[in-house]
């Protein structure tokens, strides 16, 4: 396994998921950051990385955009995305379905008939709800609780500890806060925050969070 771009702390838990399985770290490239492994035997630095083509490799970012932008950096270099990397200790169920480049980290439980798209992040100790549907690069926070029939449209974030009510739909690009409760549909490129989560916009002017109608 090839782990591409090694700047997130996430890194650490890929590698400690990697040594459950017996996987090998064949190299450990570092793109534009400071890298966060544990083991460094691996490093390399992309500009001295000579890719086997056809070698698979997994991005550990948090962030979709960045996670993106390393699984196209990867693609062009000749390197394919791995299968979906599951930490043992995660509980699923067999009608689930995952997509290539992920990574379901320690702890998580997800429910029946459920999928995950491609280069998807679930960390530690999340639980997704029964027929729960993940978009290609979402990422969902440490503790985060996703009831039944969730959609979670492409790049979004849902962050830590956050909950998400039942038949709840997330739009593409929507980010859902730390700990918020999320009860209604967040629409695409939205941003809530709050018990009840309700919908944020940036005064770029204030640098500061503000709600919509101004408050």
């Amino acid at each position: 396994m090839i782990l591409f771009g090694v700047r997130s702390p996430l890194v650490v838990d890929v590698e400690e998921t990697l040594h459950r399985l017996a996987i090998e770290i064949v190299a450990a490239v570092s793109v534009n950051g400071s890298p966060r492994l544990v083991d460094r035997s691996k490093l390399v630095d992309v500009a001295d990385f000579a890719a086997p083509p056809g070698a698979p490799f997994l991005v550990t970012a948090f962030a979709p955009a960045r996670r993106r932008a390393l699984v196209e950096q990867a693609l062009a270099l000749g390197l394919v995305p791995a299968s979906g990397l599951v930490d043992p200790s995660a509980i699923l169920p067999r009608s689930l379905r995952v997509g290539v480049g992920g990574f379901i980290n320690a702890g998580v439980c997800i429910g029946a008939v459920s999928i995950l798209g491609d280069h998807v992040l679930v960390n530690r100790a999340a639980s997704l709800g029964h027929h729960t549907m993940l978009g290609d690069f979402v990422s969902i926070g440490p503790g985060a609780t996703l009831a039944g029939n969730i959609r979670v449209g492409a790049g979004s974030v849902i962050g830590a500890g956050s909950t998400i009510l039942p038949n709840v739909r997330i739009g593409e690009n929507a980010v859902v806060s730390a700990g918020s409760v999320v009860r209604k549909h967040v629409p695409d490129n939205g941003f809530v925050t709050g018990n009840p989560a309700m919908p944020q916009r940036f005064d770029m002017n204030r640098s500061s969070l503000m709600t919509e109608d101004g408050e």
